[in-house]
């Protein structure tokens, strides 16, 4: 396998899929996660799973029926560990200045693996470019942020569902081979493509109408899944503000006959409302215990921290 540090992978939504018109979140998370993928595996010559898929901020709707670029390309390589920035960019969209309009952009770390699952050394990526120079240092700064965030955000106690006043929602899925990678283990994007719908689910059951995602602050995954896993994510919201609504959403799995199920994933999202091209208000929820308003604070201060992330990245732009 030949090694590249770039590759753009080619979509297209057909209108019966989406019939609101425009693509959903987790639909664009998956064709982001398959170029980020193909990046990855290819500099590494092995197969390669996703650990942490953060920072994107969805800044433009994705109609149906149009040509879609996933751009991704390395900006950082450590141990057995490959960084990568992926964007979507609408061809046929077309900006002020004449250029494509970029839908999302999104950060992806995969780990190489071998054979046996177990991780493996990958050639280190040197950039040719001072823009490249800049990517990397950034990755590198950002890969310690956000293994202190999630780390924070996995030492708040959840209350149980009948205890607090908040939505809360459970969905169930079963891992299909249709859905795996090399090693029949679920590929990132499907996993994130249900985060995605328990997320809508439960910001719509709070709202009283549709809603969308606007952001999907980093998705960290612990274990695999694997085919014939059954997967159950809970969705609950954590807080609102006067338009948005915002979420944890997490990920167990197992086999059908096991009752104990480990975590696999944890994510945080921002659904709002979207009327006429704007967010419209959404019914306010206010925390009620210490566990419910600690739960609050961290998910603030880590959505923060993304946004500031988000910020940084889209000046470190993919050419």
């Amino acid at each position: 396998m030949r090694s590249r540090s770039s590759i753009t992978l080619h979509f297209r939504a057909e209108a019966y899929d989406h019939p609101s018109g425009y693509v959903d979140a987790g639909t664009v998370m998956s064709w982001l996660d398959k170029a980020g993928y193909a990046t990855a595996a290819t500099w590494a010559a092995t197969n390669v799973v996703a650990t942490y898929i953060g920072n994107m901020r969805f800044g433009h709707p994705v109609p149906v029926d149009t040509q879609i670029a996933a751009q991704a390309r390395l900006i950082y390589t450590e141990e057995s560990r490959v960084h990568v920035q992926a964007r979507l960019a609408l061809p046929d969209v077309l900006g002020a200045d004449g250029e494509p309009t970029v839908a999302t952009w999104v950060v992806i770390v995969y780990e190489a693996v071998d054979a046996q699952g177990e991780p493996k050394q990958v050639k280190k990526w040197e950039p040719r470019t001072d823009a490249g120079h800049r990517r990397r240092e950034v990755a590198a700064i950002r890969s310690i942020e956000h293994t202190r965030g999630e780390e924070s955000l996995g030492q708040v106690s959840f209350p149980d569902a009948s205890e607090t006043t908040a939505e809360v929602v459970l969905l169930c899925f079963i891992a299909h081979a249709a859905s795996v990678t090399p090693g029949f283990r679920l590929q990132g994007g499907t996993l994130m493509n249900w985060l995605d719908e328990a997320a809508y689910v439960c910001a719509s059951r709070w709202a009283g109408k549709p809603t969308v995602a606007v952001f999907a602050g980093g998705v960290q995954f612990y274990h695999g899944v694997y085919v014939g896993d059954i997967v159950e994510i809970e969705a609950r919201v954590v807080h609102t503000t006067e338009r948005s609504i915002y979420l944890v959403v997490r990920a167990w799995s197992g086999k059908a006959h096991d009752r104990d199920l480990h975590q696999v994933a944890q994510s945080i999202a921002i659904m709002v409302v979207a009327g006429d091209g704007k967010a419209e208000p959404v019914p306010g929820w206010q925390p009620q215990t210490d566990a419910e308003k600690q739960l609050q604070r961290h998910a603030i201060d880590l959505v923060t921290l993304r946004n500031r992330n988000v910020y940084e990245w889209s000046t470190v732009e993919i050419p």
